[in-house]
């Protein structure tokens, strides 16, 4: 029977009938963050009250008109792209859907975005001194969001089979958070030292009987180390590498830990080509990657003017 036939035996399928089976079973099968499914949710939901159309009716128009209507910033508008599209990547293989419509569907960019690397050197030592006195798992995840760049939530979903340390082949298999496939992402010794010792240390640690699909990082209850246990400890790291700003009465810490994704691909391409650097940070748009590379050349160009300054100075 065609895909067809099959699509037309089924009472319509919308996007708010499907929603929970949708998130369990990515919960099910890819063990996501508490804090990943809630976004999922949230976003699908808003979506739904819009587009109550049949999955097989729902056209890239249809999405575009949703995303267009909500006026929203282009984090909050490419947030509910990646939910959607993974959503309707579900749909096509459980039959449910023709297609993916997302494909169609390109991220927004603001005009004026900028990566915001941590730029001071002094801070950069603080942090990197305060997360090497963290205690274990936190001390490794703030290591792999430092140094290699991937996002909190594709930390928090590596598993013991992702990591492979074979000898001239270190990898990890990222789980991209936002297109929801599995990316390779090459550990070298040159670049990443601290994250290649920290992961053989930490695999050796481990039982070598434990399942692949086992979480990489678990909390004190063996359970897979969530996103707001991470960024408590978070704020403890800033506390005390003295990186916190004192808003209406209370600490908040100076940087995010998106800021050290930021700062990780800033010296990623100093190092590596735009195309490499992409692959790493799982860019879709290598605008996203070249961004970084422009302020790279211009904190170069910055440097190379202050030289030539202070060799004036000196000859005068």
């Amino acid at each position: 029977m065609s895909t067809n036939a099959n699509l037309s035996l089924h009472c319509p399928r919308t996007i708010a009938s499907e929603m929970e089976t949708f998130l369990s079973d990515v919960v099910h099968e890819h063990g996501l963050s508490t804090n990943t499914i809630t976004s999922y949710r949230c976003d699908l939901r808003t979506a739904a009250a819009m587009i109550e159309a049949p999955l097989e009716a729902i056209t890239a128009d249809d999405i575009k008109q949703f995303l267009a209507s909500r006026n929203e910033q282009p984090g909050t508008t490419n947030r509910r792209i990646a939910s959607l599209g993974r959503f309707f990547r579900w749909a096509v293989k459980q039959g449910l859907a023709l297609h993916n419509p997302v494909e169609q569907v390109q991220a927004r960019y603001h005009t004026e975005h900028r990566p915001q690397p941590i730029a001071s050197e002094a801070e950069r030592r603080a942090l990197d001194s305060a997360i090497a006195s963290s205690s274990q798992p936190y001390r490794l995840i703030f290591i792999l969001l430092r140094e290699i760049g991937i996002r909190t939530d594709e930390v928090l979903n590596l598993n013991v089979g992702d990591v492979i340390l074979e000898p001239g082949r270190e990898v990890l298999l990222v789980q991209d958070s936002k297109s929801g496939t599995k990316r390779m992402v090459v550990l070298t010794p040159d670049v990443m030292p601290r994250s290649l010792r920290g992961l053989r240390s930490w695999m050796r640690d481990m039982a070598e009987t434990l399942p692949p699909e086992t979480p990489l990082f678990r909390s004190s209850r063996g359970n897979r180390a969530s996103y707001d246990t991470l960024h408590r400890r978070w704020v403890q790291v800033c506390k005390q590498a003295h990186l916190v700003d004192i808003e209406d009465g209370r600490e908040v810490p100076r940087y995010t830990l998106h800021h050290l994704r930021h700062t990780a691909a800033a010296e990623l391409i100093a190092f590596y080509p735009e195309q490499v650097v992409r692959r790493i940070l799982g860019h879709r748009d290598p605008r996203s990657t070249r961004r970084y590379a422009e302020i790279v050349h211009a904190h170069q160009l910055g440097g190379a003017t202050q030289e030539e300054a202070q060799r004036e100075q000196q000859a005068s």
